[in-house]
């Protein structure tokens, strides 16, 4: 028996160069999400952008509609829900490396249509190509590194993957200010062109990593998944024998899936094994990364600013949030796998909740003084900050955990599916919240985010499992044992996850013994059970 409760802090520091380069390699993959949301907030207000795609009003300025708005900001979704059906089936017939590369061809289109366009619908029918492409690599990238990384280093490199998005939004926005003044359609489309940047990076630097243990040892390919994990473990781990153990404890584990039925769409819904509830705590997370305030920044502020008289700063705040935002999302990293996902959901959404309230009643005032001003850029961002360290790191990371063996990709795909649904309805209701035709609450807007944010704090505390140390192929009999989330943390296991676990740590024994042989043997023989019971 195993008892996880006592997790080695700071694993991450075990983790050999490789394993880094590959996490990376793919984590690059998230820029592409990162620098467009980045830059497109600043693109549709740059003055070359307006130039060249907005009417001209009675007032002599070229501006966007709110309907325009709302269409160029929701849109895109669409794009990247293909883009998220498109990942099980890509990833599984193809390989995480294989796919990666599609994701760069595809990108490349979508970035020589935007540039090419002669009106704004073409251009955004670009920015929906890249979004399919996004829909992919969202899923592609956590989902490799949850498996090529072990348990204890699993929170900080999934959650450096956010920390990729953020630079990358900060890129993007940096880009903004550049251009800030720049009437040219050199200023929009130079903003555009960096975005081929991540594209060329991933066709340099993923064909040097190694495939997925996991999905090798699913495709037969044994002796090919052994070498790939021996590159990416220790070579003490490696010169012990550790690795060849836990490949084949690995090896047992799909054995022990490949007995089962396979899992379908529709067992996702089901009861059995805990599927349903953890269907809907990953769709949950991802609802609440879109609706807790982050879309309001990334999508529209620097016009959030400019309904305030900041127009000549408004560039310069977004980016300043945007760096700030990146801080928190380190230290989401840094402490993911220390104090668990859980205490840093619950604390990002209560930050979040707080100043977005400190916004909603800044809003309330009639009129502004200077010190409101900075003070409601301050909350913004606070609100950037919580949403970074807790929500946006572990949405992905969690989601991935949660399929366990046989519906970790089909899990992903659904839950990023809801997090687009999510994007799109939010990013489409933002300008009819924030101006007219609509609410026009400006920045009272906030006290719809904080209602969201507390929302999502009771959500996190009643439904959101502690899986910090522990294997993917524990996690379906944590979810057997039917445990409140608050009860996953110190819970017991037994079976061959819980062995995969402790070797993942660099525990357990050098070479295979008895005792390895009779614990896999048993959940071989159980899991046949559970599937035919």
């Amino acid at each position: 028996m195993f008892d996880l409760s006592k997790r080695p802090k700071a694993a991450w520091t075990e983790a050999t160069p490789y394993l880094i380069y590959c996490a990376i390699a793919f984590a690059f993959g998230n820029l592409l999400f990162g620098i467009d949301t980045g830059s497109f907030g600043s693109i549709q207000a740059l003055p070359s952008f307006l130039n060249a795609y907005a009417p001209l009003g009675a007032n002599g300025k070229r501006a966007f509609s709110t309907v325009d708005k709302s269409t160029m900001n929701s849109v895109v979704w669409p794009g990247k829900i293909f883009g998220t059906f498109m990942f099980e089936p890509l990833a599984e017939r193809l390989g995480y490396k294989k796919t990666m590369y599609i994701v760069a061809f595809v990108q490349f289109i979508a970035l020589i249509v935007q540039m090419t366009a002669k009106d704004w619908k073409v251009f955004t029918g670009g920015r929906v190509i890249a979004y399919a492409a996004v829909g992919v690599v969202e899923n592609a990238a956590p989902s490799y590194i949850s498996e090529v990384a072990p348990a204890g280093m699993r929170g900080f490199f999934g959650g450096a993957m956010v920390v990729v998005v953020t630079i990358g939004n900060l890129w993007g926005a940096l880009m903004g200010r550049a251009y800030a003044n720049e009437p040219r359609k050199l200023g929009y489309l130079v903003c555009v062109g960096v975005q081929f940047i991540p594209a060329v990076l991933i066709l340099f630097l993923v064909p040097f990593c190694v495939e997925s243990p996991r999905w090798l040892l699913s495709k037969g390919r044994n002796e090919e998944a052994s070498k790939s994990l021996d590159r990416l473990r220790p070579h003490a781990d490696v010169a012990a024998g550790r690795t060849l153990v836990e490949i084949e404890a690995l090896q047992e584990a799909v054995e022990v899936q490949e007995s089962m039925d396979q899992g379908r769409w529709i067992d996702l819904f089901r009861t059995k094994g805990g599927h349903l509830r953890r269907t809907l705590v990953a769709c949950g997370i991802f609802f609440f990364q879109q609706t807790a305030g982050n879309q309001l920044v990334n999508s529209y502020g620097p016009t959030f600013f400019k309904i305030y008289g900041l127009g000549d700063m408004a560039f310069t705040y977004n980016t300043m949030i945007t760096a700030l935002g990146i801080l928190g999302a380190i230290a989401g990293v840094m402490l993911c796998d220390v104090v668990g996902r859980r205490p840093l959901l619950i604390f990002g959404l209560a930050l979040a909740a707080v100043f977005s309230a400190v916004v909603g009643g800044l809003g309330t005032k009639p009129s502004l003084s200077s010190f409101d001003i900075h003070m409601m850029v301050a909350s913004f961002v606070f609100v950037v900050v919580g949403n970074k360290m807790g929500v946006n790191v572990l949405c992905y990371l969690i989601a991935s955990e949660l399929g366990g063996t046989r519906l970790r990709k089909k899990t992903m795909a659904l839950s990023t599916s809801f997090d687009v649904v999510s994007a799109f309805a939010i990013t489409f209701t933002i300008p009819y919240l924030l101006g007219k035709p609509g609410a026009n609450l400006a920045a009272k807007v906030g006290f719809v985010f904080m209602g969201i944010c507390i929302a999502g704090v009771i959500f996190c505390f009643l439904f959101v499992p502690e899986l910090s140390g522990r294997s993917l192929e524990e996690v379906d009999e944590l979810f057997e044992q039917n445990l409140w989330a608050w009860q996953f943390r110190n819970a017991k296991t037994t079976g061959v996850g819980a062995r995969i676990a402790e070797l993942e740590r660099g525990g357990g024994a050098p070479v295979r013994d008895t005792k390895l042989d009779e614990e896999m043997a048993v959940e071989k023989v159980q899991g046949t059970r559970r599937e035919s019971a």
